[in-house]
């Protein structure tokens, strides 16, 4: 249906100013003024459902990170396919999840783009249920490599859909809480895998040990599976594939308490659809629309440096080899290697409850509204960089000093909860808030790409580093923190405040970075280009 032929309120109706469009945020741009909504809305309440399917995939995302990291330790383990917990073999059953993922993401782009979002979400569950039964079964390496492979394939086709569709049905009052959740669940995942391997290990000698809490992951992409059926689909995926009615009345029953004509309903999709008619669509498989155009380029280089930040931070060193970092401190019992690790899922000072870890990530995302986005990833990092330039020392001195031990875990529970603070919030949000409508498929994919190179190349590295040289590779993490945080203060932009179409404006200015933190309103001119006024 041609949404000019469609019924539509006086406020989509108003003609445009010739020469310029003024827009600075949700609430300066409403056809009219609103009162904020409130969380307790029947809306947003149904919308808490709605993000409930993007939280499980992450969840699931999480409990993989965090279940290799804790069988990796087990004696059972490396008895059944004659692995000892680190080098290049270890490196290989790490990176071959990431390898998956690097496949599927030509069909990522084309499901989430072309079926939709749901569908994918669907798909890629299905496909992670099929690997983990691969895997649980698995009596030989090859057979276990193989079952890590379709795992990560399936993985990355629902995670790549998942973010893109808590993004565009998040509410824009509570894009940055609700959406930015999302990544925090990665840690509900870590602390089920972290103490359910913990409890297999502590009762179990055969190969029950790591085999129970591999099958146990088929209950996550299960419950996903059912949930995303009675879901609605994307209303932004709805109006790029011409289906507008259906597209408003999603945005009305989520968004307005069921008025079509509510302010919040109309400004989206008039949006939207002016979003829509602006740009063409492309062809699924062409992705030079990515690097057509200079704002074009200017976003997908801070989707991919994102990606990068994400897993070369030193996190991936405490999810995936805490059991090696714990060594290198002077603890070498292994069931007490895997309770600590259990402990680390909270990276809090002086606690051993799990469950505090997504504590602060939940305060993290509560602040993203507030505090911005580029702030909560800079101190985050900050915090990070100072606890790992602290652990090092501590590391470096146990061999004479044992007692230092325990200084260690303590820094390595606060560079946890530094980084789930200030970056786990942001790190699959920001990049979605960044991407364009028409693109967001694509760029999900293509985000995932360099996610995993980052990621193989980091835990292939890391596997065989720590190893070798042993504490000394955590003096590479504390130069490179040091470089993230000057390159996220000198380029990256705010997207708080804003629809996600209203950011386009800021991104098409001559500095974004600097046009995001302007206060007043933004101006679009038809001769200058994109403003402060």
């Amino acid at each position: 249906m041609d949404p000019a032929k469609q019924p539509v309120s006086p406020s989509l109706a108003e003609e445009k100013e010739p020469a310029t469009q003024h827009i600075s945020s949700a609430q300066d741009a409403e056809p009219a003024p609103r009162e904020k909504a409130k969380l307790s809305a029947r809306s947003m309440v149904r919308l808490y459902v709605v993000m409930t399917v993007g939280y499980l995939v992450s969840t699931m995302q999480g409990y993989d990170g965090s279940l290799m990291g804790a069988i990796n330790a087990m004696e059972p383990y490396h008895r059944s396919f004659g692995l000892n917990g680190a080098g290049s073999s270890t490196g290989v059953v790490f990176i071959i999840y990431n390898i998956a993922q690097i496949a599927a993401f030509p069909l990522c782009g084309y499901i989430a783009d072309v079926w939709g979002r749901k569908p994918c979400i669907f798909i890629g569950c299905l496909i992670v249920l099929i690997g983990t039964a691969v895997q649980g079964a698995a009596n030989n390496l090859g057979q276990f490599i193989g079952g890590r492979f379709v795992l990560g394939f399936g993985a990355v086709v629902a995670h790549a859909a998942a973010p893109a569709y808590t993004v565009e049905l998040a509410h824009p009052d509570y894009r940055g809480l609700t959406a930015g959740m999302y990544n925090n669940f990665w840690w509900i995942g870590n602390i089920l895998a972290s103490w359910t391997t913990y409890g297999t290990n502590l009762n179990l000698t055969t190969s029950w040990a790591w085999r129970v809490p591999t099958i146990l992951q088929a209950a996550l992409p299960s419950i996903a599976m059912v949930l995303i059926l009675i879901l609605p689909e994307s209303p932004r995926w709805l109006v790029a594939n011409d289906r507008y009615d259906e597209a408003l009345a999603i945005l009305a029953k989520y968004h307005g308490e069921g008025e079509a004509e509510a302010p919040i309903v109309q400004l989206q999709y008039k949006q939207i659809i002016e979003d829509h008619q602006e740009t063409d669509n492309g062809r699924w498989w062409d992705y030079r629309e990515l690097i057509a155009t200079r704002s074009a380029r200017y976003r997908i280089g801070l989707v991919v440096a994102t990606a990068f930040f994400g897993q070369w931070s030193g996190n991936n060193v405490v999810s995936y080899f805490m059991p090696e970092m714990i060594r290198n401190a002077g603890i070498t019992s292994s069931n007490t290697q895997l309770l600590i690790n259990a402990i680390n899922a909270i990276n809090a000072i002086n606690a051993i409850n799990a469950i505090c870890c997504w504590l602060a990530s939940m305060i993290g995302a509560s602040l993203l509204d507030k505090a911005g986005r580029r702030n909560m990833m800079m101190s985050g990092l900050l915090g990070g960089l100072i606890s790992y330039i602290l652990l090092t020392a501590f590391t470096a001195e146990t061999a004479t000093k044992p007692n230092l031990s325990y200084a260690v875990i303590v820094f390595i529970f606060t560079f946890g909860v530094s980084y789930a603070m200030g970056m786990t919030p942001s790190a699959t949000l920001y990049p979605m808030e960044c991407l364009e409508n028409r693109t967001r498929g694509k760029g999900s994919a293509i985000k995932f790409v360099f996610l995993n190179i980052a990621t193989m190349t980091n835990t292939y590295g890391v596997s065989v580093g720590i190893r070798k040289i042993g504490w000394k590779l955590y003096l590479v993490y504390i130069i490179w923190i040091a470089i993230e945080i000057v390159l996220i203060y000198l380029f990256f932009v705010e997207t708080k405040g804003k629809t996600l179409e209203e950011l386009k404006q800021i991104f098409e200015s001559k500095n974004p970075r600097k046009a995001s933190l302007q206060k007043g309103r933004v101006v679009r001119d038809s001769e200058v280009g994109v403003k402060a006024e």
